[in-house]
C-alpha cells in the first residue's frame, strides 16, 4: 500500500521538488564540487593569474541538500530569439532561447528560460545554459549571478521533462577575476526565493 501510494503521488506531483534520492547522487554532487574547487588551484586549470591566486580563499558551497534538486517541465521554444546578453565587461554576447523549465521549490512555482549560444559552435552543439539570479545574490552568493550548465542528452525521452541539480550550480569567473566578460542573467531569469546551494561567495 505504501508503495502504490508512493507511485500515485509521484505521478502527480511531476513538477514538484522531490527529495527523492533517484533525482541525485550525493557523491556524484561531492566529486563535482571537489573538482570544481580543485581547479581553481590547479596551476594547469587556474582561471586566474598569478596575483589573483595570492588573494584567493578558494570555493565555497551551501551544503548539499536534496530539496533543490527537482524534476522541471521542459517545454521547447519554437523560432527562439536571438537575445543580446550584457556582460560584466560592459560587451555583448548572445544567446538563442532554447526552451523554458517548470518546477516549483518550497511550494512556489518557478520558471527559467534556457539558453544556448549563438551562433553555435558544432563541439558545443549539446550544451544549454541556464544563468539565473535568486534571493542569496548579493548576500551568500554571487551579486553578478549563477549558471548551471545543461545538456540536450538531458531531456526526457520525449523532451518533455528534465532535473535540474542547483547544487551544481557555479559562479562565473569573473566573480574571482577581473579578466573576463560574463553574461549576466536576464531579467526574466530572476527568482524570488532563495536558492541555498551550490556555490556560494564570501570576499
Amino acid at each position: 500500500m505504501n508503495k502504490l501510494f508512493y507511485l500515485i503521488l509521484t505521478t502527480i506531483t511531476l513538477f514538484s521538488c522531490q527529495s527523492a534520492k533517484h533525482l541525485s547522487n550525493k557523491d556524484d554532487i561531492e566529486k563535482y564540487q571537489t573538482e570544481l574547487a580543485e581547479s581553481y588551484t590547479n596551476p594547469d586549470t587556474t582561471p586566474l593569474v598569478d596575483e589573483e591566486r595570492t588573494n584567493f580563499h578558494g570555493i565555497t558551497f551551501f551544503p548539499i541538500n536534496d530539496k533543490y534538486t527537482v524534476k522541471a517541465k521542459f517545454t521547447p521554444i519554437k523560432d527562439g530569439k536571438v537575445i543580446p546578453f550584457p556582460t560584466s565587461a560592459k560587451k555583448i554576447k548572445h544567446y538563442k532561447e532554447y526552451g523554458t523549465v517548470d518546477f516549483v521549490i518550497d511550494g512556489q512555482p518557478q520558471k527559467l528560460t534556457v539558453y544556448q549560444s549563438s551562433p553555435i559552435m558544432e563541439k558545443y552543439k549539446e550544451s544549454l545554459f541556464l544563468p539565473f539570479m535568486d534571493e542569496t545574490n548579493g548576500v551568500t552568493s554571487y551579486g553578478g549571478g549563477r549558471y548551471l550548465d545543461l545538456s540536450t542528452k538531458d531531456l526526457g525521452k520525449k523532451s518533455t521533462e528534465i532535473i535540474l541539480d542547483f547544487n551544481r550550480v557555479y559562479n562565473p569567473y569573473c566573480a574571482y577575476s577581473k579578466h573576463y566578460n560574463c553574461p549576466i542573467p536576464p531579467a526574466n531569469n530572476v527568482l524570488d526565493i532563495e536558492i541555498n546551494a551550490g556555490v556560494s561567495y564570501h570576499k
